[in-house]
């Protein structure tokens, strides 16, 4: 028999009438015909009000207990949604990370999975039952209770996928698919009917908040269909799948990221190792690198140059003000209220045409480029985010990425 699983965000159990609704979708699946693993999240909201009250009590709460704490959203969810199953007449079973055996490293809070035994659920599936597993969460070797990290129910569900042979991992989001921007800032962004893992992880690493990164990369290590959908809509949805590369370059989709700042070792003299140690240092210190150049040398001196996230501004400050010393660099310069847009797509790193036509679009709305960087199916560029809104609604026209309206 085929096996699905079907993965429920918190905006899908967000309150008692929803998860009545999740229940009903399950059981429908269920009877016909097929086998079904179910993976949830926290209820909407629950893991920023369990997050609120540790900070109430401390600015830095340990991450031990943080991911005890955590972790009673998805229990909450996994019993209830049974307790609704149940009501419905089916047979189901509820599972937290650690009990179906997810085995990951002692990383509190950004686990990694090690491995996933997976021997209750195989039990539970043979007996006929629906496991409703608890997402986001699993046991380290030292069998310490661990998170993988925000929006960690997404691995949770393509890992149990790939480790149970599913024919598909279905994720159900407050959205209808994968769109080529976001639709809930342009309402005329077209849905993607199917797009590959390299371009979906393009779209998550850059901004776009659809699916984790790590969940799309073991969907293509493990060549599994991806389906992403909403409990709301009917629709097909988005496939994310292995594609092969017979098109010509074109701009599958565009997204971006506000909220960024930028640092700048000015004229740093010229050595070995200078912009790996930088990196280095702020890599030991843990803030977030999102891009990094290094200048053109004159007269034996160069720029160093690194984008970080706007929430690591003070910590990346102290950290190069540092390193600045060490690299005897003439200066720091800071700039904050940058954003990205970055163009997705196969080929379209080297397709001279469509970079010509992202900057011609650019200048158009008054963009100056502080940074720009290219990959095979990626294009960014950094400017100030004022201008991302306009910016981003004359690419979605150029690149024809709206649904024309009916008159």
């Amino acid at each position: 028999m085929a096996l699905i699983v079907q993965k429920f965000g918190g905006s899908a159990l967000a309150n008692i009438a929803r998860i009545k609704s999740v229940a009903q979708k399950i059981a429908a699946t269920k009877k016909s015909g097929v086998d079904i693993v179910v993976v949830v999240s926290a209820m909407s909201d629950e893991t920023d009000r369990l997050t609120k009250l540790a900070r109430q009590i401390s600015r830095k709460p340990p991450k031990r207990e943080l991911d005890m704490l955590l972790t009673a959203g998805e229990r909450q969810s996994i019993a209830l949604l049974c307790i609704a199953l149940a009501e419905l007449g089916c047979d189901a079973i509820s599972f937290t990370g650690s009990q179906v055996g997810i085995v990951t490293d002692e990383n509190h809070t950004d686990a990694r999975i090690l491995k996933i035994k997976g021997d209750r659920l195989q039990q539970a599936l043979k007996s006929g039952k629906i496991p409703v597993v608890a997402g986001f969460q699993g046991v380290s070797i030292g069998r310490e209770i661990t998170t993988l990290g925000r929006g960690g129910s997404d691995i949770t569900a393509v890992a149990l996928a790939a480790r149970l042979g599913a024919k598909r991992c279905e994720l159900y989001k407050d959205v209808c698919g994968v769109f080529s921007e976001d639709p809930k800032q342009f309402q005329d962004a077209k849905t993607i009917p199917a797009i590959s893992y390299d371009e979906m992880s393009e779209l998550s690493i850059s901004g776009s908040q659809v699916l984790h990164p790590r969940a799309c990369a073991l969907g293509a290590k493990y060549n599994l269909n991806l389906v992403i959908k909403s409990i709301l809509d009917r629709g097909e949805g988005t496939m994310i799948k292995q594609t092969r590369r017979l098109e010509k370059p074109l701009v599958r989709a565009i997204t971006h990221a506000a909220n960024l700042c930028r640092f700048t070792l000015i004229a740093v003299p010229q050595k070995d190792r200078c912009l790996s140690q930088a990196v280095s240092q702020l890599a030991q210190a843990k803030i977030p690198l999102v891009f990094f150049a290094h200048g053109v040398p004159v007269d034996h001196r160069f720029d160093l140059s690194f984008i970080i996230p706007e929430h690591a501004f003070k910590q990346a400050k102290q950290v190069l003000a540092r390193i600045r010393v060490k690299l005897k660099a003439e200066k720091l310069v800071t700039q904050q209220n940058l954003g990205s847009v970055s163009l997705v797509g196969p080929g379209i790193g080297s397709d001279s045409k469509i970079i010509a036509t992202l900057f011609n679009a650019l200048q158009k709305v008054g963009v100056h480029t502080d940074a720009f960087s290219t990959a095979e199916s990626k294009i960014t560029c950094y400017f100030n985010q004022k201008y991302l809104k306009p910016a981003i609604a004359l690419l979605l026209d150029r690149f024809g990425l709206v649904e024309k309206r009916k008159r």
